[in-house]
C-alpha cells in the first residue's frame, strides 16, 4: 500500500497516488512527494520539502530539518530534491535560511551515500555523487557531474566546478575549478578529470586540449601570475570555440575576479555582526575597483568589506 499503517503523515502533506511511504516514517507540514518517490523506512521529511519524481530515501534520512545555523529564526524556507535521486542512510539535508537563497537544492539524479551532511543554501547540480560522510556546509555549490569523496570536510561557501572529482578525506577550504581532481588538505587540483570527461562525452581531442591547458596553468607556469597564464592559455585555444579549455580559463578569471578568501561565493555573504544577521542602517558606497554602488552598513570604526557585484574588498570609512 502506498502509505504504511505504520507510517505517520501530516493532513498538510500532498503525497501522489503512486508514492510509496514506508513503516515508520515521519511526513510534517506542506510536504510534497511526486509520483514514484518511494520512503523507505523509518525516514523523516519536514516542512516545506519537495522531493521529485522516483526519488527513493533510505532508513534514518531526515530531509528538511532546521538549519544547524545560529541565524536561524524560523523563517518558512525549503528544501528542494529533483527527480531520480537516491538518498541512503542517515543522511541529513537542512532547508534553507534568510541569509540565503530561502531554500536548499539538489538537482536530478544525485547520489547521497550514508551520513553526509548537506547543509543550508547549499546547491547541489544533477549528477553530483556525495560519498559516504561527506560534509557540506552551508552555501555550498557543487557543479554538475561531480564527486565528492567520502569524509570531505567542505567549508562554506565554496563553489565546485563541473565535472570534478575530489578526493576521500580532503579538506576543501577553497573554490574547485571545473574538470579536475583535487587532493590535499586544503584541496589542491592535481590533474584532469579523464575518466569524468569520457563518460561525459569529450571527445579525446578536447581532453588533450585540457591536459594541456591544465599544465600550463598549473604545472609548468613557474612564476608566471595565473592571470598571465590564464590570457597565453586563452589566446592559445581562442579558434577552437567552446572548447573546454576556454570554458576552464572563463571560470579560473571568474574566480581571479570575484574571489573572497578564496571563495566566489563569499562576495554574496549577509554582512554579520556579533554573531546575528546585520539589520542595521547601511548606506551605498561606490566600489573602488567596479565604480558600482553597494550597500554597506553604518560604523563607527572603519573595517573591510566585499563589494557585491565584483567580490573585491575595501575599507568602509567610519560613519554615525
Amino acid at each position: 500500500m502506498p502509505i504504511h499503517p505504520l507510517a505517520v503523515v501530516d493532513p498538510q502533506a500532498e503525497v501522489h497516488p503512486d508514492a510509496t511511504v514506508g513503516p515508520f516514517c515521519y511526513v510534517r507540514g506542506r510536504v510534497r512527494l511526486a509520483a514514484g518517490v518511494e520512503l523507505v523506512s523509518h525516514a523523516s521529511v519536514y516542512g516545506r520539502a519537495t522531493i521529485g519524481i522516483g526519488t527513493r530515501i533510505f532508513p534514518g534520512a531526515v530531509v528538511g530539518s532546521d538549519p544547524q545555523d545560529l541565524k536561524f529564526k524560523g523563517e518558512d524556507s525549503e528544501v528542494i530534491v529533483g527527480e531520480r535521486c537516491r538518498i541512503h542512510e542517515c543522511v541529513t539535508i537542512s532547508k534553507g535560511t534568510a541569509t540565503g537563497a530561502m531554500a536548499t537544492r539538489v538537482g536530478d539524479d544525485v547520489l547521497v551515500m550514508a551520513y553526509a551532511h548537506i547543509a543550508h543554501d547549499c546547491e547541489v547540480g544533477n549528477g553530483v555523487v556525495v560519498a559516504n560522510g561527506a560534509q557540506l556546509a552551508g552555501h555550498c555549490r557543487i557543479g554538475r557531474k561531480s564527486i565528492i569523496g567520502a569524509m570531505v570536510g567542505m567549508h562554506h561557501f565554496v563553489t565546485v566546478g563541473e565535472l570534478t572529482i575530489i578526493s576521500a578525506m580532503c579538506g576543501v577550504r577553497f573554490d574547485v575549478p571545473p574538470y579536475v581532481m583535487a587532493e590535499g588538505n586544503p584541496a589542491e587540483p592535481r590533474n584532469i578529470n579523464v575518466i569524468g570527461l569520457r563518460r561525459d562525452g569529450l571527445s579525446e581531442g578536447e581532453v588533450a586540449d585540457l591536459r594541456e591547458a591544465f599544465r600550463d596553468l598549473y604545472h609548468d607556469r613557474g612564476a608566471t601570475p595565473l592571470r598571465e597564464a590564464v590570457e597565453e592559455v586563452r589566446d592559445r585555444f581562442l579558434a577552437k570555440t567552446g572548447s573546454p579549455a576556454l570554458k576552464l580559463c572563463d571560470w579560473i578569471e571568474a574566480h581571479l575576479e570575484n574571489a573572497v578568501k578564496g571563495r566566489m561565493a563569499e562576495a554574496h555573504r549577509t554582512a554579520v555582526v556579533g554573531g546575528k544577521a546585520n539589520t542595521g542602517a547601511t548606506r551605498p558606497v561606490a566600489c573602488q575597483h567596479c565604480g558600482k554602488d553597494f550597500p554597506a552598513r553604518v560604523q563607527a570604526e572603519a573595517y573591510l568589506a566585499a563589494c557585491t557585484h565584483c567580490g573585491r574588498q575595501q575599507t568602509i570609512e567610519p560613519r554615525t
